[in-house]
């Protein structure tokens, strides 16, 4: 719990220091000298892509808080030394979820086995291992797909949340090349920036809350 909090905390220092640097170049003729007293006009365009790089910054806080919490639940379980029956319908269901891959591989001709081998690994593992399965988190993550990844683990939810749209949205755009970082960023202000960042931070905040009072409450285990 710990390492999750304060891996959540570097995170989000992380991103207001890019943005104190954006922000910074996005003013007119900036100029950077380096220790050996080169200098650099910064341009429109590289200000321009800078601003549009944040939502690629503040993207990678959303789905990487959303993991670190769902495998803080993991640890937990795995330090509680719990069994597969010792945990709540939700977890058990995702524990074989998280075996869909290699099940679904299998021959046909030895697709018993398989399920009677995977069957008797949850009997016999004194801690079900779910490996780096992350139920409901696809790489396209806004504000119902996070309430969709608190559903299955039986996290409480959380409200609103718009902004994240369009975070994921420029995240895409620029992952999947369908926007250049000048069209993303040419609109962009740092006051802009600075308010989605602030409203994404407030959604997250929730769920960093939400996922500490699920662990502190044991909701993992099925004596809850």
């Amino acid at each position: 719990m710990n390492h999750f909090l304060e891996e959540y905390g570097k995170r989000k220092l992380e991103i207001e220091s890019y943005l104190s640097l954006a922000s910074f170049v996005s003013g007119d003729n900036v100029r950077l000298i380096n220790d050996d007293g080169q200098q650099h006009y910064v341009s429109a365009l590289e200000a321009t892509t800078l601003k549009a790089t944040f939502y690629l910054v503040l993207y990678n806080l959303v789905e990487a808080t959303v993991r670190e919490g769902v495998r803080s639940i993991y640890n937990r379980i795995s330090d509680e030394g719990l069994s597969f029956l010792e945990l709540n319908e939700k977890l058990q269901e995702i524990w074989w979820q998280s075996h869909h891959e290699s099940i679904t591989a299998t021959p046909r001709d030895a697709l018993i086995s398989k399920v009677y081998e995977v069957y008797c690994l949850c009997k016999t593992e004194s801690s079900p291992v779910f490996q780096d399965f992350i139920a409901g988190v696809s790489g396209n993550l806004d504000a119902e797909g996070v309430r969709s990844v608190c559903r299955k683990y039986g996290i409480e939810t959380i409200a609103d949340g718009r902004d994240l749209k369009r975070v994921k949205d420029n995240r895409n755009w620029l992952a999947h090349g369908n926007k250049s970082f000048s069209d993303v960023g040419k609109d962009a202000t740092p006051s802009e920036l600075k308010a989605a960042m602030e409203k994404v931070f407030a959604f997250l905040d929730t769920y960093v809350v939400n996922v500490t009072d699920y662990l502190a409450h044991s909701r993992y285990s099925m004596a809850i």
